[in-house]
């Protein structure tokens, strides 16, 4: 009867140890997975963890056990939750130490308090299984305060911090510490355990906020790329109305002209007039006119940049009339790509300072859809998982043009790819044309 009760103490202990675990990443993280392949892979790493702490280790090897569970917890979050790597291990490490806390120090506030040894609170059955319970609870609560408290960061797969994987020496000492003083019995271990306890905290907090602030400062950034392309392609709406309005005053006055030296009769003038009248118009049309004002304002605008570059840029479009994607988000990607493929190959020599651009709407698709291609000369460069590096002094600055376009093209569940090959740089992209794809609202917490 009583290895029946220590059996089932020992099951509530690991079922609320793995719930304050569990909420505590569902107040870091997002869920990757939903319905049944969430709860699924949770049951699967609850039994694979659960299997290791009920197994018997020499005091040695518990240590590098512990260390393993936070592994397998780590790889947990990072399968079902959408986590990087580095922040799924720290916050992992963190909230296993913060949970296992209360299986201890409860204990000995209990043994201080009573003035008991180790030994008899053991052998006090009612009285060890009151505490069990409530240190178990403990951990609950505190996996429970967690979620009340914190919420996840809004985008857990920006690039990797440099700082967050350093940090995590400070949890896994902490399991050292812990394991050496349940295991070994070491006063010393005690006040050292209780310190390392207070650092994590502090630590998970400080970075976090670290995190948050990084990423606003880099919301911040890709703001103000928005409003500097949206700013020229407002410029360049205005000058292509202000010249429409000039060709419009110059079309009524040669109509007159042409109407005087028909009415006397002076038809090889007017035949005359008319074809010096053509030579000058081909100087002043539209480099691009795909029948959509935003799309023709932004690439007439880029194309008349690059000729002032000594860059050829080459476009083939067709009828964009019928397209109806966010005119703002459809020139913020042209513009930003442009803009890259333009400062890409601003730097070679002058027979390669060339960029393709490719804009095409198909309305036979279901749905329709828009592919857009930039291609262009570039020095070599390395793209890893859609991110490409920059040698520029301050990378803060540098990048936000594809990641803007990457948010955009996210939203609207567009598939793109981009890569370098044989001295190219490719991007492409198949876009929907459809509304954006809006973020289920997250339910507040009762």
């Amino acid at each position: 009867m009583l290895e029946v009760w220590g059996n089932f103490l020992s099951f509530f202990n690991s079922l609320t140890g793995a719930g304050a675990l569990v909420l505590i990443f569902e107040s870091f993280f997002a869920r990757r997975r939903q319905g049944r392949a969430f709860w699924g892979g949770l049951a699967l790493w609850y039994l694979v963890t659960t299997f290791i702490q009920f197994s018997r280790w020499s005091e040695t090897v518990s240590v590098l056990m512990a260390i393993l569970l936070c592994l397998l917890n780590a790889l947990a979050v990072i399968l079902l939750y959408r986590a990087r790597w580095d922040r799924a291990l720290f916050v992992s490490v963190a909230a296993y130490a913060l949970c296992s806390a209360p299986n201890y120090w409860t204990d000995l506030v209990v043994m201080r308090c009573l003035g008991l040894t180790r030994t008899q609170l053991v052998w006090n059955i009612p009285l060890y299984s009151t505490v069990f319970i409530a240190r178990s609870l403990v951990s609950l609560a505190l996996g429970w305060l967690v979620w009340r408290l914190h919420k996840p960061l809004p985008d857990n797969d920006a690039p990797p911090r440099v700082w967050v994987p350093l940090v995590t020496i400070f949890p896994l000492m902490t399991l050292v510490a812990f394991y050496g003083t349940y295991t070994q019995e070491q006063s010393q271990w005690r006040g050292i355990l209780l310190v390392l306890e207070v650092v994590d905290v502090a630590a998970l907090l400080l970075f976090d906020r670290l995190e948050r602030s990084a990423m606003d400062r880099e919301a911040l950034v890709a703001a103000n790329e928005r409003a500097r392309v949206q700013d020229e392609n407002l410029q360049a709406l205005s000058q292509a109305y202000a010249t429409q309005r000039k060709l419009t005053h110059d079309f009524h006055a040669c109509l007159a002209t042409l109407s005087g030296l028909l009415e006397q009769g002076d038809v090889a003038q007017a035949q005359s007039y008319l074809e010096e009248l053509k030579i000058r118009q081909a100087e002043r049309i539209l480099l691009v006119n795909s029948h959509n004002a935003a799309i023709d304002a932004v690439l007439n605008q880029k194309g008349y940049a690059a000729q002032k570059r000594g860059l050829d840029l080459r476009f083939r479009v067709n009828d964009l009339s019928a397209l109806q994607l966010n005119a703002v988000d459809v020139t913020l990607v042209l513009g930003n790509l442009l803009d890259n493929a333009m400062e890409a190959c601003a730097a070679l020599p002058e027979r390669d300072r060339w960029v393709e651009a490719e804009i095409l709407y198909h309305a036979k698709g279901d749905p329709p859809s828009l592919s857009v291609s930039v291609v262009n000369p570039s020095r070599p460069v390395t793209v890893v998982d859609g991110q490409m590096t920059t040698t520029k002094p301050d990378p803060m600055l540098h990048g936000f043009g594809l990641q803007n376009v990457r948010d955009i093209l996210a939203r609207y569940g567009a598939e793109y790819t981009c890569f370098y090959e044989k001295g190219r740089f490719v991007f492409s992209a198949d876009w929907p044309d459809r509304p954006p794809e809006q973020k289920p609202e997250k339910t507040p917490r009762s």
